[in-house]
């Protein structure tokens, strides 16, 4: 009876995994996303009714589905629901591999980013996401010029262009753009699009927004001209009728970068755009929206221009210097900070807004050199502060790392710190990352940072492709000899080998390990004598598997073949007491168990296994010694039944835990 469940276990598991191949897998987009919600859409070749599952990135709960609204289609379009603002989701497809992410609008009063990009940035836009990490796109281009440069980050995040929503999807479904003004509503922000159009009066009402701002294309940025536009006239009467919610900025498409500010609006260009885009590059810019401040970063040089300034205060205080920098609006905490140091001469928390300022360039902005001049003054002002031996370790590593104009350390620190946080979880994004540190190194070998890179891939490696983990460390073994990382690598790949069950292998770098590293002597005799241990145990397992094949093949080949089946109802019978007898034996001692699942399954194998062993006893010596009297088969069968149970239940405890033979060596 076990046999014919194992076997149709095998056929399920087989036919699922067929199915699994089969699977075509796809590759969806975010259509928008709310604070408490999201669409995703996608095309396929055949007709059906198309799920979502989805949760939490990074959580280990149950996921939970949406499904297409209506019928079975080719086009589908799934609305997740009841979604938590300013979360990270991962979500993905029916059964197919892809597994992607998107994350929800923040609150009104939530700090976000977004990208303006103009012209057609190629593979570069998967970087730049990847870097500047924005919650949505703004894509400046034409449709016809973009070749759908935006195919690899459509499932993660959202892309709106001049006319709405930019998706292929919706194209695919005759859906146009829009001619006129439209706007977007995201976190307390609202954009107004006024691309050919200046007509937008009606959308600078907006309750809920704490910032205002437009993207253009019908003005030039000329101080002696903006000032006569219509539309900058509609701006102006806004702001003084509503002089709480004014417009803070107007982006102009299709000029120059530089910017200028006519009666308190800050007009930007963005160059590559709209109908030049065929002319000029591409250009990126990252918008960092707060409730206080907006600010534009242009990604190819890191210019920075404030869009909305912070309201001016008689004295900030350090706690409102620490909200701003929790919120993400680290530039603004920073002037906070240099504001509360000019006004507080004297006052005990100045050399905390030293080191916060240090910080933040150091851990958040990654401005190593500015981090390196704020700890300085820390150290120079305040020599006896509480916040000095810590300060005095990062000007240690910052000085050391500092070749190359830092720019090693801000490329690793960035991905190290943000990205990889963020999306290790993921298969295709984290191995993306690992290959942009091997970039990094391969572009400088002779940094003093390549030996703390190469160490630092290697362990990521480790965790999913031992083969890479191995190549990484003996690369770092090669080209590093000298590093402190490179002293003791050889351990580190026993140990990687050990961890992947490659026993035979682990011994081998173990043993050379013991030759050249005197000092580690009795750990690495240590490391051997388990992986010697462990290779014993595969053998046994092996061999208990051949015993148990042969015993079983014996018991239903050998005429009469097959078994008798009225002793099935009396195994079963005895398989039940047993479960319960075991299950409340166990129960008393749970805690010797790493969960209650390997707790189950260690009751359940050994109740079947005394189960089938017994059936063994009896039909066992019948078969094969049919002509015998009647000792000497029960003597046979009842050996036969306890070599059977001893390699079942040792097979058992070696599948579902190995680590519990500890109690036979």
């Amino acid at each position: 009876m076990l046999l014919v469940v194992i076997i149709a276990g095998m056929v399920i598991f087989a036919v699922l995994q067929f199915r699994k191949s089969a699977v075509v897998d796809v590759r969806p987009e975010v259509l928008n996303v709310s604070t408490s919600g999201a669409t995703i859409a996608w095309l396929s070749e055949t007709a059906y009714k198309g799920r979502v599952f989805y949760l939490p990135a990074g959580s280990n709960v149950k996921p939970l589905e949406a499904m297409d609204t209506f019928g079975p289609s080719s086009q589908h379009e799934v609305i997740i629901t009841g979604l938590k603002p300013s979360t990270r989701y991962t979500y993905w497809i029916g059964k197919s591999e892809g597994r992607f992410q998107f994350q929800t609008q923040p609150a009104p009063a939530g700090p976000f980013s977004f990208l303006i990009v103009a012209g057609n940035p190629g593979e570069r836009i998967v970087s730049l996401v990847s870097s500047e990490v924005p919650d949505f796109i703004i894509s400046l281009s034409e449709v016809d010029q973009q070749s759908d440069c935006f195919s690899q980050v459509r499932p993660y995040i959202p892309i709106y262009g001049l006319g709405s929503v930019d998706s292929p999807f919706l194209r695919a479904m005759g859906e146009e753009s829009s001619t006129g003004p439209w706007k977007l509503d995201w976190g307390g922000l609202r954009l107004i699009f006024a691309y050919k159009s200046e007509e937008i009066t009606t959308m600078l009402d907006a309750r809920a927004a704490h910032t205002l701002g437009v993207i253009s294309s019908t003005i030039k940025i000329a101080k002696e001209t903006i000032g006569q536009t219509k539309l900058h006239s509609i701006l102006v009467a806004h702001n003084k009728q509503v002089p709480d919610k004014p417009v803070a900025f107007v982006a102009v498409v299709g000029e120059r970068e530089e910017s200028v500010e006519i009666d308190g609006i800050k007009y930007f260009g963005i160059s590559g755009g709209g109908e030049k885009a065929a002319e000029v590059d591409s250009s990126a810019v990252r918008v960092d929206v707060d409730v206080e401040s907006v600010r534009a970063v242009f990604v190819d040089d890191g210019r920075e221009v404030v869009l909305k300034s912070p309201p001016l205060k008689e004295k900030r205080t350090c706690a409102e210097c620490r909200r701003l920098a929790d919120k993400g609006a680290y530039e603004d905490s920073i002037k906070a900070y240099k504001d509360f140091i000019e006004s507080h001469q004297g006052h005990f928390q100045i050399s905390d807004a030293y080191f916060a300022i240090a910080s933040i360039y150091d851990e958040k902005l990654f401005k190593f050199a500015e981090a390196l001049q704020w700890y300085n003054r820390l150290l120079d002002k305040y020599p006896t502060g509480a916040l000095v031996p810590l300060a005095k370790q990062r000007v240690k590593y910052l000085s050391t790392y500092s070749d190359y104009n830092y720019e090693p350390l801000v490329q690793f620190d960035r991905i190290r710190k943000i990205e990889f946080a963020r999306k290790k979880h993921i298969a295709e994004e984290r191995d993306k990352l690992l290959a942009r540190v091997e970039s990094i190194i391969k572009k400088y070998p002779l940094s003093k940072l390549a030996p703390s890179m190469q160490y630092w891939l290697a362990n990521q490696y480790r965790q999913s492709d031992t083969d890479k983990a191995v190549e990484a460390y003996q690369r770092l073994r090669d080209a590093y000899p000298n590093s402190p990382f490179a002293q003791e690598i050889l351990i580190e790949i026993g140990e990687t080998y050990y961890d992947a069950g490659r026993f035979h292998q682990a011994m081998e770098v173990y043993t050379k390990a013991l030759a050249e590293l005197p000092a580690h002597r009795e750990t690495i005799k240590a490391q051997i004598a388990r992986s010697a241990r462990n290779i014993r145990r595969d053998k046994i397992a092996l061999l208990c598997w051949g015993i148990l094949v042969v015993i079983t093949g014996v018991t239903i080949l050998v005429k009469p073949v097959g078994i008798d089946i009225s002793k099935i109802k009396r195994i079963i019978v005895a398989f039940v007491v047993l479960e319960i007898i075991l299950l409340f034996g166990a129960w008393l001692v749970r805690e010797q168990f790493t969960s209650a699942g390997e707790m189950f399954l260690l009751t359940t194998f050994f109740s079947a296994a005394a189960g089938i062993s017994s059936l063994i006893s009896i039909t066992f010596g019948k078969k094969v010694f049919v002509k015998a009297d009647s000792v000497l088969p029960a003597v046979i069968g009842n050996m036969t039944g306890m070599i059977f149970l001893v390699t079942a239940i040792y097979l058992t405890i070696y599948h579902v835990n190995v680590h519990y033979l500890i109690v036979v060596g």
